[in-house]
């Protein structure tokens, strides 16, 4: 199943392709993949992060679907 994963800030830097960015990258994933296989497969570093799949709030634990966009953020403060 094909799969968009966008990462933002710092952790763009740990797309496959090296470039950085924030451009969403189409994966092909097994059927069954999670979130968390996703971030494991990527090498994210174990640290706070918020993750939206499809625009809506999702945990590390939910299956993703064939279409889905996976979006994986840093943890934003500000004023």
């Amino acid at each position: 199943m094909q799969v968009d994963v966008v990462l933002f800030a710092h952790f763009s830097s740990f797309q496959p392709d090296g470039k950085g960015g924030r451009h969403a990258r189409t994966f092909d994933l097994p059927v069954g993949t999670t979130i968390a296989d996703v971030i494991a497969m990527l090498g994210l570093p174990d640290e706070p992060r918020v993750i939206f799949v499809n625009s809506r709030h999702a945990p590390e634990a939910q299956t993703l679907l064939e279409g889905d966009r996976l979006a994986i953020f840093p943890p934003v403060a500000g004023g």
